[in-house]
């Protein structure tokens, strides 16, 4: 599910259940400073090997994923002028691309999660708290 505010994308969620079936899902674009994929290989699959060259890459934002491990988190979504847009309910298995605008986490229950991001991560640039 793509929430968008004014033709902006600010999340991609992910809930538990909604990919089972499908073998190789890419939920952000190819052009998305942040990749996101997800896959339900059969037994005996194989992603040939491979390495990934460096490279040179020019990222304008930080976006962050987070994989909720248990327990229940309130998603509040923001658009870029930092009014609300949305809340979420992540559980167990849950995940949340975190794209554009601002979030708020709050935990409804005692939880667990995940979160991935570019780095190198410096918080005096990286985060602005409003």
């Amino acid at each position: 599910m793509n929430i968008t505010n004014d033709g902006i994308l600010l999340a991609t969620i992910i809930k538990k259940n909604d990919d089972e079936k499908i073998k190789k899902n890419f939920y952000t674009e190819n052009n998305a400073e942040f990749q996101v994929a997800s896959f339900s290989l059969d037994k005996d699959e194989v992603i040939d090997r491979h390495f990934h060259p460096e490279q040179i890459r020019s990222v304008t934002k930080t976006s962050e994923v987070i994989i909720v491990k248990n327990g229940e988190i309130l998603l509040t979504l923001y658009n870029k002028d930092l009014e609300k847009v949305q809340d979420i309910v992540l559980n167990e298995g849950d995940i949340a691309i975190l794209i554009d605008g601002g979030h708020e986490l709050r935990m409804n229950t005692d939880a667990k999660f995940i979160e991935v991001k570019q780095g190198p991560y410096e918080e005096h640039k990286d985060k602005k708290r409003f």
